[in-house]
């Protein structure tokens, strides 16, 4: 399985159903704009992450080292690249 297909899916699971409908995850997707992440889907998915990627892979700490628009920006695409760099398991 692809690394964006298998990250979109842990993403979809932490975000559920919206009006009866994954939403689209795409790479351009934003967390806090598309995807409507708060603080608790962050560490859901930060939690999730690692379980499946490793320790390092540390999304809701890297997060809070970023800007404020960095963070409305941050999208899927980013999740991935830091996932990828990140990682101790292969994907």
């Amino acid at each position: 399985m692809a690394l964006f297909e298998e990250i979109a899916g842990i993403l979809r699971e932490v975000v559920g159903p919206c009006g009866g409908c994954p939403p689209e995850i795409t790479p351009n997707a934003t967390l806090e704009g598309d995807l409507r992440f708060d603080s608790l889907d962050l560490t859901a998915a930060s939690a999730a992450l690692a379980r499946r990627f490793g320790p390092a892979v540390d999304l809701a700490g890297h997060v809070r080292g970023l800007g404020l628009d960095e963070i409305i920006g941050f999208t899927v695409g980013q999740v991935v690249e830091y996932v990828a760099d990140r990682s101790t398991v292969s994907a």
